[in-house]
């Protein structure tokens, strides 16, 4: 009686437990699902580790040497100046509202591989599925509870995973089939010749458990890499499965096709993923003593090792089909926290004009939005601080966001395809050696050199003060000479200088605009507006005025600057 009572009393432990481990588990996905809810419509609050980021990298990086080795070169992309230049790191912070490695891996891949047109269709079906999941809330909300069960990778990227496995080679089962064949044959010895068949038992175990453990230590760290393969089918199966409607038809029909290739695969899984998992329950620690003589894990380990290797490339494009849905409802998200957006209009060609209206930097609290319309580049001049860096850096990152999420922020933006570079916020390269000038001009060779191949894109370049790193004379006159070649047919560039002597020089190749500011009640006043014509007004002498320098100093140089502007000479002190 008192057993019956024991054994009700466990049972009822247990069943709590379990029920309990539901409910809650349940209250933790309503709850995330209400979070996810909530955040839409406003950007998220997470900055990212130089660590994170590298990692967040390698699929790039990937793609990027899977294209060298096949096609021998790097269609288009943002290279590592450009993205330094205009901060790509923090607009990609920006917009990634990606719930596992494979989405921030893949909007990151997006965000460094601008597209040069949309033959095949696939920025178009793009747009229509960021819309989609933009416009049903429950589809989008039941796609991303399915990718955050997916979640991350850990320290390492899934790519990286997989070339950790490569180097484990085509593995072998003879010697773990030898193993059960010798434990089989040592068993049937004791029953002919026990005083023979025991000592060989014990030998075969023992040989059995110690080669065991040797492989084991070779296999256990790879099996992380397994569980993230198999969440991955998993999370296939759940999104495939989900009520889309006939926009995502042909996502999940080849989100299908891929994960029916892993089949076996995940038949091997069950065992293989509890190798490093023990909880000391007496029915598994019997187990483990099963595995040891028989490996039998460790032959499927193997098998599922060599299906790995045999499909690597599938499992890169099922990792990057769920991260492309990942990253469009990312887009979504990123759109929503917008005051305003357009998806771009691109053309082909070098003959549009470049139209951006009211656009503004997406990472600036409330920003002053500007427009213009170009079909050549243009020189913008203006005092420190007014809004010339700023300007720059909105019009390229329009440019990216064009030809990679299919989103602009500002009202309109229709231009050419572009392959896009920039030279911008440079600094000294201490550990080469190289100083600021040297650092400069490598920069702006690498833009030449962009100019001079043969390419049907158009280029779009965005220089920052042209060879500030040395003197002026020799400034100005390499100065003109760089950006009158980049003035040529098929090149938009856009530079800043303080230097106004090249709008002069250059006011038949480049349209002049300027930023100005007002100097009101001891303070200097920025619109931070985009102005037609050449800068007219200084303010460095009246800033060092508001800090607080000498009137003796500030009246001279005054008159010296007004001396030089009225005659083009400097005089003696």
């Amino acid at each position: 009686m008192e057993f019956v009572v024991l054994l009700v009393i466990l049972t009822a432990v247990f069943l709590y437990v379990m029920i309990r481990g539901a409910v809650d588990e349940k209250r933790r996905k309503k709850k995330y699902r209400n979070e996810l809810k909530a955040l839409y419509g406003y950007f998220p609050d997470r900055t990212y580790s130089a660590e994170e980021l590298e990692r967040i990298s390698r699929y790039y990086w990937h793609m990027r040497e899977k294209s060298i080795q096949e096609k021998g070169i790097v269609i288009n992309e943002i290279d590592e100046i450009t993205w330094n230049d205009l901060g790509m790191d923090s607009i990609f912070a920006r917009m990634n509202f990606t719930q596992s490695s494979s989405g921030e891996e893949f909007l990151y891949a997006m965000l460094r591989s601008p597209v040069s047109d949309d033959k095949d269709g696939a920025q178009a079906h793009m747009m229509t599925q960021i819309d989609y999941m933009m416009g049903h809330e429950k589809e989008r909300l039941d796609t991303m509870m399915s990718l955050k069960e997916l979640g991350h990778t850990g320290k390492y990227a899934l790519s990286d995973y997989l070339d950790y496995l490569g180097g484990l080679g085509v593995r072998s089962n003879k010697m773990h089939y030898l193993c059960i064949f010798l434990l089989l044959v040592s068993i049937a010895v004791i029953f002919v010749r026990t005083s023979l068949g025991v000592p060989m038992v014990i030998a075969t175990a023992c040989f059995n458990i110690v080669t065991y453990m040797k492989e084991k230590g070779i296999a256990a760290p790879y099996v992380t890499t397994f569980a993230y393969i198999m969440r991955m089918l998993h999370c296939a199966d759940e999104i495939a499965g989900h009520a889309f409607g006939p926009e995502m038809e042909d996502y999940t029909a080849g989100l299908k096709t891929k994960r029916s290739r892993f089949k076996d695969f995940e038949k091997n899984s069950g065992m293989v993923l509890k190798m490093n998992a023990s909880t000391g329950n007496i029915d598994e620690l019997l187990f483990d003593y099963i595995k040891m003589l028989t490996h039998i894990d460790l032959i499927r380990f193997n098998k599922m090792l060599n299906i790995v290797h045999k499909n690597k490339e599938a499992i890169v494009g099922l990792a990057g089909d769920i991260g492309y849905i990942d990253a469009v409802i990312s887009i979504g998200y990123f759109r929503a926290a917008l005051p305003y957006y357009c998806t771009p209009f691109l053309q082909t060609g070098s003959d549009s004009r470049f139209v951006v209206s009211e656009g503004f930097h997406p990472c600036i609290e409330n920003p002053v939005a500007n427009s213009f319309t170009q079909n050549r580049g243009m020189i913008i001049t203006g005092s420190n601080a007014s809004g010339k860096s700023t300007f720059l850096k909105m019009t390229a990152i329009n440019a990216i966001l064009a030809q990679t999420i299919c989103t602009c922020t500002a009202k309109m933006y229709k231009a050419n395809y572009f392959r896009i570079y920039s030279s911008m916020s440079l600094r000294d390269n201490l550990a080469d050696g190289e100083s600021y000038y040297i650092v400069e001009i490598k920069a702006l060779k690498r833009i030449i050199d962009a100019a001079d191949t043969k390419d049907a894109t158009p280029l779009l370049c965005f220089v920052d003060e042209v060879l500030r790193g040395t003197n002026t004379v020799e400034r100005i006159a390499a100065s003109t000479q760089i950006l009158k070649r980049l003035s040529q047919k098929g090149i938009y560039c856009f530079a800043a200088t303080h230097d106004i002597e090249l709008t002069h020089l250059l006011e038949q190749y480049y349209d002049n605009c300027h930023f100005e500011e007002e100097v009101k009640h001891g303070d200097v006043l920025f619109s931070y507006r985009l102005l037609e014509g050449r800068a007219h007004t200084r303010n460095a002498i009246k800033l060092l005025e508001i800090i607080g320098f000498s009137k003796e100093i500030i009246g001279k140089a005054d008159d010296m600057a007004g001396a030089f502007l009225r005659s083009g000479e400097w005089k003696a002190i």
